[in-house]
């Protein structure tokens, strides 16, 4: 199999809508049927709602419920998409693994925790193969903000990330949950 990775010069919010082109790209292609993506503001969420608008595929939105549109939540509802709040559940996962995310881009970081926690509310059934966009962020960042990173990935829980120790009879390519890499800044 070859595929291609996009590498973006900069970071940030201007590699949100071809970041989302990539990703409806590859989901079509490969038959996928669920796109997870951070929208801590909305912007991404209501791109990827365009970008996405007649294709069959579910939307889990990642956001935050101080600075996500109320409107924007409802709205993404009534399409059959579904908003998730980090601050609705406990998430602890090791802050080494999101350190080291972070050597690949902020952005990978939050595309990895996005479907951790889709699958660990059961908004995503584990096993399923989706695609997740994360983006670099506006702390620390003045041009971030909208996603800039996408990956094909398997849902799965934080402990099954994070655990690597593989029963008897299973392959170590069994223990990959990271499938592809769409795209990232550089």
């Amino acid at each position: 199999m070859k595929g291609t990775v996009t590498y973006f010069d900069t970071p940030g919010k201007a590699n949100t809508l071809p970041a989302l082109e990539i990703a409806k790209e590859r989901a079509l292609e490969a038959g996928i049927k669920t796109v997870i993506l951070s929208s801590s503001g909305g912007y991404a969420a209501s791109k990827a709602m365009e970008v996405f608008k007649g294709e069959g595929i579910k939307l889990i939105v990642v956001g935050f419920k101080n600075s996500f549109p109320e409107e924007l939540a409802e709205k993404l509802s009534r399409a059959g998409h579904k908003v998730l709040y980090p601050s609705d559940y406990k998430f602890e996962h090791p802050q080494e693994a999101w350190e080291l995310l972070r050597r690949f881009s902020e952005g990978m970081k939050v595309s990895v925790q996005v479907v951790l926690m889709a699958t660990e509310t059961g908004m995503v059934e584990e096993g399923e193969e989706v695609i997740s966009l994360g983006g670099t962020g506006t702390i620390e960042f003045e041009a971030g903000g909208g996603v800039d990173t996408a990956i094909v990935m398997e849902a799965v829980k934080g402990d099954g990330f994070f655990k690597i120790d593989l029963p008897p009879g299973r392959k170590k390519k069994e223990g990959r949950k990271i499938k592809e890499l769409l795209c990232k800044p550089r």
